[in-house]
């Protein structure tokens, strides 16, 4: 358990970045090495050429007396090259302070002279020889002793630089590992407490808006939304007990008056017809709950088209209008605007038409109903107006939840399901509806993205 980080998504990131970085490390390192080295030669290589070029003067200029003089000169000063050998033939040194050698051109490695004074290892020769003139050679060259040990400093520098690299990768892996179990965990821990019933915990964000971060708030957003479902299932359930049962015991109720009084056919005849009645009812209330269920999971979504806005509410004010304008509503149409949006025809079709039916039947006579089109920066705007009495405000933010109805006696026909078939589809294309005071009367706006996004996760409504 305590080694969990080694296992992390996270631990494993790092130690590939820091075994990419240690490479790309080692393979600078050496290279940095290789050249520092090829540097350092070619500096003792230009102390040995100006040196041989004096000797080549003195010995041109005045003979060869001059060219030992030189070379004494060169050796008992201070930061000039340190070996030198003039020899003439094979075997016969005529100055210097190195043993006769085999005549060879050109950048010479050669041991060190193995005297007394020697200081240990890491001295060796590099300089450069040449002839003087045929038989005579001369060799001048430095030890790279000093050399040497820059080089094994550097080297171990580059060595603990890269143990450096390598620890501090490892231990940032870990404590990167470690910072991100403790958030895994946290989220893991406020998960299960929902799952045991704690539906009010959330997980908690530290405002950095880095990946952790939104997936917190991604889960956050899901709990919320699942919190909602669940109150509105648990808000469903107790509706339908509630509105059920008044047609149920209704239908027990004339059923039972039926078999206790009715005596003649024609009773009997009324009796079914009653109970077909209530169980009509019933079955609409349940169809259109499925309808809505079916709207909610998006199954309708494959369907979509591109619909002439403009168009379907023309067809919809042609129907409705002898209607509206037979129950005593004026009915107004603008409609100028040419819109077209993505979308389930039928389904559209369905929501402006219970909007317009839930103004005429909820508004008394002589209420002007008014449909309208406008085309917006945002998108597509549809408004039905009325200017009847209205809903009070503080029943606003009930009016699509299912089975709510502004009359508590429910004694008018209708279920409530009307308008909360109009939010799932709303939701379903991607749009917001608005539900303010008309002033008179009721105002809802239906506004349609320009580019419709289903998943946007829109509220149903909001008051303007």
């Amino acid at each position: 358990m305590q080694t969990r980080f080694l296992h992390t998504e996270s631990f494993r990131l790092s130690a590939i970045f820091a075994a990419f970085f240690f490479a790309s490390t080692l393979a600078l390192g050496a290279l940095v090495y290789a050249m520092m080295g090829d540097a350092f030669q070619d500096e003792v290589l230009q102390f040995s050429d100006h040196d041989l070029a004096a000797i080549a003067r003195g010995y041109s200029t005045e003979g060869l007396s001059e060219a030992i003089e030189i070379i004494n000169q060169r050796m008992a000063a201070p930061g000039g090259s340190d070996f030198f050998l003039l020899q003439k033939g094979s075997n016969v040194r005529l100055a210097g302070n190195l043993p006769a050698m085999p005549p060879r051109i050109g950048a010479l490695h050669l041991p060190y002279p193995h005297i007394a004074s020697a200081e240990g290892e890491g001295h060796a020769i590099l300089g450069r020889g040449a002839y003087l003139a045929p038989g005579l050679f001369v060799f001048v060259g430095r030890d790279l002793y000093f050399a040497n040990r820059t080089k094994a400093r550097i080297f171990h520098a580059l060595l603990w630089i890269l143990a450096a690299t390598l620890f501090l990768a490892v231990l940032g892996g870990i404590l990167l590992s470690r910072s991100f179990l403790g958030r895994m965990d946290t989220i893991a821990k406020t998960c299960r407490a929902i799952m045991a019933g704690n539906f009010g915990n959330r997980i908690p964000t530290r405002g950095t808006r880095d990946e952790l971060d939104r997936l917190a708030g991604a889960i956050n957003e899901m709990l919320d939304r699942i919190a909602d479902l669940m109150e509105n299932l648990h808000q469903v359930s107790n509706d339908i007990a509630h509105d059920l049962r008044t047609p149920l015991t209704l239908l027990r109720h004339r059923l039972e008056q039926a078999r206790v009084s009715a005596r003649t056919p024609a009773e009997y005849s009324q009796a079914v017809d009653d109970a077909i009645a209530v169980s009509d009812r019933l079955l609409a209330i349940f169809s259109a709950l499925l309808r809505i269920a079916q709207i909610e999971s998006g199954a309708r979504r494959s369907a979509f088209e591109t619909i002439d806005l403009c168009a379907l509410l023309r067809e919809l004010a042609e129907i409705y209008r002898p209607v509206s304008e037979d129950g005593g509503h004026p009915f107004d149409a603008e409609l100028d605007a040419s819109v077209k949006i993505a979308g389930d025809r039928d389904l559209l079709l369905q929501l402006f038409a219970n909007l317009v039916e839930n103004a005429i039947n909820h508004t008394p006579a002589g209420t002007r109903i008014a449909l309208s089109l406008t085309d917006t920066a945002t998108g597509a705007v549809v408004t039905v107006a009325d200017n009847g009495p209205g809903v009070p405000a503080e029943r606003v933010p009930d009016l699509f939840k299912r089975f709510f109805r502004l009359e508590e006696s429910r004694s008018t026909p209708g279920h409530g399901l009307g308008l909360a078939l109009v939010a799932a589809i709303a939701e379903l294309h991607g749009a917001k509806i608005a539900v303010g005071d008309n002033r008179p009367g009721l105002r809802i706006e239906v506004a349609f993205p320009a580019a419709p996004n289903p998943d946007n996760g829109a509220e149903h409504w909001e008051k303007l």
